[in-house]
Parts: C-alpha cells; sequence; structure tokens
C-alpha cells in the first residue's frame, strides 16, 4: 500500500531538485554571459583608444603639414620669391569676401615681390536689379538702356574689357583673343579709366587705392594682371557678375587673368575638402564654365585659394602667364590638371 505521504514527499523533493537545477544552470550561463561581453566591452576600449590616439596623431601631422605651408605661403618664403618681382597684380573681388581671406592674399603677393595689390571690388549695384539704379547707370554710361539684364549684360563687359585694355603685355605663346562685341567698350587706356570711373561713382564697383582710378593703380605703361577672388561668402552673383567678367577680360586679354576660388575656412588640421558642407544640398561650382574651352584655353582657374598652397598655386598662375603665356586649371577640385603649376623662374 502506497503512503500518500511519502509520495508526497518525493514528488516535493523531484521539483526542488528540479529547481535547484535550473536555477545552477541559470547562474552558469549568466555569469558566462556577462563574462564574454565585458571581454568584448574591454577589447572595443582598448581599440577605440588605440584609435583616438591614431588620431590624435594624425591631427598633430596635418596641423604641422598646415604649419609648413603657411610658412611657404608668407613671409619670406624661398618658394616665392622673386616670382611677381615688380609685378602689380590687382584683385577683382566681390562684396562680402573675408578681410582675413584677402590679407592672406596680399601677404602671399608681398612674399612673391608684387607691389602692394590694389582691389576692384564689384558691389551689389552691378546685378541691376533696381530700376533706378539701372536708369542713373545706363544715363551715365550714355547708353540707351532699360532692361536690367541687358545693362548687366552691358557693363559686365565692358568692365572686362577695360581691366584688359590695362592689362600688362602678353607672354610669349599667349592664346588669340577671342571675337568679341565691341558694343560700348572703351577704345583704349585713357577710355578704359573713364570708364571706371563712371562705374566707381555710380557705386556698381569701389575701386580701392591710394591713386584712385588712375594709370599707376594698374601699373602705369607696364600694365597689370589680375587675381579674381570667388569666395563662399560672396554678395555679388558668381553666376551672373564674376564669371561673365572673367570670361570677358579673358577674351580680350588672355593670359592675364587667374580665377581663384575659396571655399569656408576649415580648423588647423582638419583634413581639406572639396565636398558640400550642407547634407542634400548640391554645391554650385561657379569654376565648371571657366574649365571648359574655349574660356578654359584663355585664363588659369585655382580652387583651394583658402588653402596656403592655393595662395602659392595663384602666385605660380601669375608668373607662368607672365613668362610664358601659359594657363591651366590648378588645384583639387574637378577637373583641375595639378595642385601647383610647373614652378615658375625665380
Amino acid at each position: 500500500m502506497i503512503n500518500f505521504r511519502f509520495h508526497l514527499i518525493s514528488l516535493v523533493a523531484v521539483f526542488l531538485a528540479l529547481g535547484i537545477g535550473v536555477a545552477a544552470g541559470a547562474s552558469f550561463i549568466d555569469r558566462a554571459t556577462v563574462e564574454s561581453l565585458q571581454g568584448r566591452i574591454e577589447d572595443l576600449d582598448g581599440a577605440y583608444r588605440s584609435r583616438g590616439a591614431e588620431l590624435d596623431a594624425t591631427r598633430e601631422q596635418l596641423a604641422a603639414a598646415d604649419r609648413q605651408a603657411s610658412a611657404l605661403a608668407g613671409d619670406q618664403s624661398y618658394a616665392l620669391e622673386g616670382r611677381l618681382d615688380d609685378q602689380a597684380v590687382v584683385l577683382v573681388v566681390s562684396d562680402g569676401v573675408p578681410a582675413e581671406l584677402l590679407s592672406s592674399i596680399r601677404t602671399t603677393l608681398a612674399a612673391a615681390g608684387a607691389a602692394d595689390p590694389a582691389v576692384v571690388r564689384i558691389l551689389p549695384a552691378a546685378e541691376f536689379d533696381d530700376e533706378g539704379t539701372v536708369a542713373r547707370v545706363a544715363e551715365a554710361l550714355g547708353l540707351d538702356v532699360d532692361d536690367g539684364a541687358a545693362l548687366r549684360r552691358r557693363v559686365v563687359s565692358g568692365l572686362g574689357a577695360s581691366l584688359a585694355a590695362l592689362s600688362g603685355p602678353p607672354g610669349p605663346g599667349t592664346p588669340a583673343t577671342l571675337p568679341v562685341r565691341p558694343d560700348a567698350v572703351p577704345a583704349d587706356a585713357a577710355a578704359s579709366l573713364e570708364y571706371l570711373r563712371v562705374l566707381d561713382a555710380e557705386g556698381v564697383i569701389a575701386v580701392e587705392s591710394p591713386d584712385g582710378v588712375a594709370q599707376s593703380t594698374f601699373g602705369g605703361s607696364a600694365g597689370a594682371r589680375f587675381l579674381e577672388v570667388v569666395s563662399a561668402s560672396d554678395v555679388v552673383s558668381s553666376e551672373l557678375v564674376m564669371v561673365p567678367l572673367a570670361e570677358s577680360v579673358a577674351s580680350w586679354a588672355p593670359a592675364t587673368m587667374t580665377v581663384a576660388f575659396a571655399a569656408p575656412p576649415r580648423a588647423d588640421g582638419s583634413p581639406a575638402t572639396t565636398t558640400s558642407s550642407v547634407p542634400g544640398v548640391e554645391p554650385s561650382d561657379p569654376s565648371a564654365s571657366l574649365r571648359t574651352a574655349p574660356t578654359a584655353e584663355r585664363l588659369s582657374t585655382v580652387d583651394d585659394l583658402e588653402e596656403s598652397n592655393g595662395r602659392i598655386a595663384a602666385v605660380y598662375s601669375i608668373a607662368a602667364q607672365r613668362t610664358s603665356g601659359t594657363v591651366g586649371a590648378f588645384g583639387v577640385g574637378p577637373d583641375a590638371v595639378a595642385p601647383f603649376p610647373t614652378v615658375p623662374p625665380g
């Protein structure tokens, strides 16, 4: 006869044994899992610290490279010495170009031996989107034009022709001029200076030079070379004004203009990039039309002027145009043929 009490105790013992086994097994599995995860975390932490040290070393190397490049583009630079001795260089800039950038460019040009450059600043009125400005400037220039876009094209063409008339002589091998429409453009240097004076008086441009709008501002009888600066902070349209102006100068006086594009400055030691910093926004590229024929055969472009290397490339570009009439597309962006032109003789 089966004792119910004995049977009950047996069942309790079985379930107790099962519970103890499950608890013991679960404790063993949890401990192994925790130890495994902890090992992985320690491995990841070690790798993270190692990569952090590598990144710190890389940043220091980049910062050192920046300092070296800045020295090459700064005062008493052997890389620049004598490249532009006695050469007048005129900066053509949009209103809004950063003062720090202009200061850096002046330093680099001075290190190359160029005289302190005059500045032809293109003002917002050059877009001619105001009826009053259109009427006033058309009357001052003696033009029968009442359409802002048409007047802008005429003025940009005339301004380009004026600068070309005041440029230095072409170097050997300079490309031929392009056929251009002679509508209301100055015929000679004297007429060009008068054209510039009118635009300056009407607030379309501002000629920044101790001598004002004068032959001496543009290198006297020797003429000038031009460095047009296009930056991300410009308040005058590159598409409507700055690019057509460069094309006009290149048409009238090939191998006298270098157009340099400056991206926003980056932090010291951070990697250089040519991509947009705004997700989902396609960056405009004003260099594209200037890096295609026929304009690309008549002016030079530099796409990284914010970098020391870009400022050195701009100097070499001006020197190469002067000595051999050579032009090219330089920098690190699309369609650039090399970071620098061939080093010109000092």
